[in-house]
């Protein structure tokens, strides 16, 4: 829950999960209609297919269990190199690293000789190198929080920093070595197809985003007589998307859906875009 997404935001999603979710087998037998909709608002769904599909894999293991080795755990679902590293010395007290964004940046700064870092194959070695036999856990936590709450990708705070009196990028940071790219920006129009109290979803998305959740009919092109009740902007992977919601009457055509009464759209899976589309041209939200 917490790859791109703040702590603060993770916390009352995660408390609501594991009340639902509480071990491998309830998540395992839940429908990912289900799943999906104990993930909504958090984005990136593919997080939650990827644990439903987990915890398939680890109830047909043998002994029905998360193994412990960082390159079992990388066979299953959903589980990288860091995660694996991660969950291989906090949940098992393996002496494995879990290298992420922070801990390169903090390394990387140590590390850093005329104004350039080590590469990050370098990086990842030396990661390596540095975990300790006892409380690797612990030694990889305090890495990530360091680079998370101190060593800053801009501003750092230096003058709090336990390593400050070692650190060669005080005075001057290094460049990052990949800079973030800017986002692409792309238009859309959302549309919120009413009859009465009920509202028209499709599953269908012009760009195949939002994979098994319901959706408000989404097009690049409107009729332009057509004006906007609302308009939402949002980020979606590489993508700053600016959208505006408009209002019919009937259906567009080439989708395939279903009209949804107020009670059944309560429960029904949409997407945080389309939910605040929706709560924009409604007096109430859904």
């Amino acid at each position: 829950m917490s790859q791109q997404t703040r702590i603060a935001t993770v916390l009352p999603y995660y408390d609501r999960w594991l009340k639902r979710f509480p071990d491998w087998s309830s998540l395992a037998r839940a429908s990912q209609a289900t799943v999906l909709r104990h993930w909504e608002g958090l984005g990136y769904y593919r997080r939650a297919r990827f644990l439903h599909d987990l915890a398939k894999a680890v109830l047909r293991r043998p002994d029905r269990q998360l193994p412990s080795d960082p390159l079992e755990l990388q066979k299953l679902p959903g589980i990288g190199d860091y995660t694996a590293g991660a969950i291989a010395s906090i949940a098992f007290g393996m002496s494995a690293p879990a290298f992420d964004g922070n801990v390169a940046r903090v390394l990387g700064r140590l590390l850093a000789r005329h104004g350039r870092t080590p590469s990050l194959k370098e990086l990842k070695e030396v990661a390596g190198s540095l975990v300790p036999q006892r409380n690797p856990g612990r030694h990889n936590q305090a890495l990530m929080e360091l680079g998370a709450l101190v060593c800053l990708p801009k501003n750092p705070l230096c003058r709090q920093c336990p390593l400050r009196c070692v650190c060669p990028s005080q005075k001057k940071l290094p460049p990052p070595q990949k800079p973030r790219p800017q986002p692409t920006r792309m238009e859309e129009r959302i549309l919120v197809v009413r009859r009465g109290n009920s509202v028209w979803l499709t599953r269908q998305h012009p760009q195949n985003r939002w994979r098994g959740l319901l959706l408000l009919p989404t097009t690049q092109t409107i009729d332009p007589k057509s004006k906007a009740r609302a308009r939402i902007s949002y980020p979606f992977t590489r993508y700053l998307i600016a959208a505006s919601v408009h209002i019919l009457s009937r259906p567009p055509a080439g989708f395939i859906g279903r009209w949804f009464g107020p009670p059944a759209l309560r429960k029904a899976t949409l997407p945080a875009p389309h939910r605040r589309a929706l709560a924009l041209v409604k007096k109430k939200p859904y």
